[in-house]
């Protein structure tokens, strides 16, 4: 599966970041530390492309990730999500949409929220 994929580059690529917090499809809250980004791979669609011959020889996926802050993070989020943003370019995962932070009053963080489209040859 592709968000498992794309949840294994960032655990094991993206420094500065506790990847316990690293989840793909669900957060499993009972394992997260409150203080760290918690990041969140979901997939949004997936669809055939590059046809020939009547068969399609590739994937477009549609990835989404969502980088959750704490309250009290210490962590620089701008140089954070400048790396991330560096690691996926460098890993052919193309940014098609950024929703801007947005504060959840509930929990009290921040979010972001990053689309992405990847193309999976087969």
């Amino acid at each position: 599966m592709s968000a498992n994929a794309l949840q294994k580059l960032i655990k094991n690529n993206l420094t500065g970041i506790n990847a316990k917090n690293v989840y793909a499809f669900s957060i499993n809250s009972g394992n997260v530390s409150l203080t760290d980004p918690v990041f969140l791979v979901t997939e949004i669609l997936f669809s055939p492309s590059d046809y020939g011959g009547d068969q399609y020889n590739s994937m477009n996926e549609k990835l989404q990730v969502q980088i959750y802050y704490s309250d009290t993070t210490q962590i620089n989020a701008e140089k954070l999500e400048s790396d991330f943003l560096k690691l996926l370019k460098q890993n052919n995962y193309l940014v098609f949409d950024i929703s801007g932070h947005e504060a959840v009053p509930e929990t009290k963080t921040l979010v972001i929220t990053y689309k992405f489209n990847h193309i999976k040859e087969i």
